[in-house]
């Protein structure tokens, strides 16, 4: 596909891939043919400093890791054992399990469960993780049968505080582990976490019919940036023109997820509180149901 769209002159900007692993491969195209790209959603750590023409608007999971590991500090869990239940050979769940582990120093994981593994049993992950000491485990999955499996660990998980990447914010792990969840006191690292007062929210809700997350505010700020940078080309529109005004100092975009400045070479410059946010699943106050709600710094 992205060999396809640089061949297409009129095309002037991509918005995509979803994974990080689909950037990775393709962001090498459109680099080498000067197509820019705005990922909404990718996160590996290899994306930064990638290239001029590929830009990615959440926070890398170098700053997802950190968040989570702050967490743990502030919760007193700094000196128990972490394992982790991620994705071998997956360029997304093995970004943050390397971050991740990278601020253990020299304790690094006590366990590790492959989600892919042909033989994964969540019951023998968690025990397994158990026996060597672990208190805390921390989730990566990637793919929709490794999110299953990881529920999988949640349900099994007792007596383990448990934290997780980005792919654990989803609507399957509150409908099908939504007790055990909370239990185990899961707290997720997000981009950005829907407020129900906020205009956005209340819009896009409106117009989906459906709940959002951050996914969609990621999108959407990744077509906003798109379309104020078209709107600066005045008419003269360019490939290089558009990397060259994204990667200015002077462009900025005041999105749903923060303020959007770039680098030049494409990474996001985060500023004050523009940094990924803490939820954790804990019932409704008032439906009794479970969800994924802000943590209050301090609580």
């Amino acid at each position: 596909m992205a060999e396809y769209l640089v061949k297409k002159r009129e095309i002037l900007a991509v918005i995509g891939h979803y994974s990080s692993e689909m950037t990775l491969q393709a962001g090498q195209v459109y680099n080498k043919n000067k197509l820019v790209i705005i990922s909404p959603t990718s996160t590996s750590t290899r994306l930064s400093n990638f290239g001029k023409f590929v830009f990615k608007i959440p926070p890398s999971d170098l700053i997802a890791a950190q968040t989570l590991f702050n967490h743990l500090n502030q919760e007193i869990f700094l000196d128990k054992n972490v394992a982790v239940a991620y994705v071998a050979n997956n360029e997304y769940s093995e970004s943050l399990t390397r971050e991740f582990e990278m601020l253990l120093k020299m304790k690094k994981f006590v366990h590790k469960c492959y989600l892919d593994a042909g033989n994964f049993s969540a019951q023998d992950c968690v025990e397994q993780a158990k026996n060597q000491g672990a208190e805390v485990m921390l989730l990566v999955p990637a793919t929709d049968i490794t999110l299953t499996k990881a529920i999988g660990v949640i349900d099994n998980a007792k007596g383990l505080e448990l934290i997780g990447g980005d792919s654990i914010y989803n609507y399957r792990v509150v409908n099908d582990a939504g007790e055990e969840a909370a239990q185990n006191n899961l707290t997720v690292a997000i981009p950005w976490h829907r407020h129900p007062n906020s205009q956005f929210n209340q819009t896009a809700q409106k117009f989906w019919n459906a709940e959002i997350n951050w996914r969609t505010a990621t999108s959407y700020d990744a077509t906003q940036t798109m379309m104020k940078a078209m709107d600066e080309m005045g008419g003269n529109y360019s490939r290089q023109k558009l990397q060259r005004i994204l990667s200015s100092p002077d462009f900025l975009v005041e999105g749903v997820t923060g303020k959007i400045r770039f680098s030049q070479l494409g990474d996001r410059q985060f500023m004050g509180n523009d940094q990924p946010v803490l939820v954790q699943v804990k019932p409704n106050a008032k439906s009794g149901k479970y969800e994924f709600i802000i943590l209050e710094e301090g609580s």
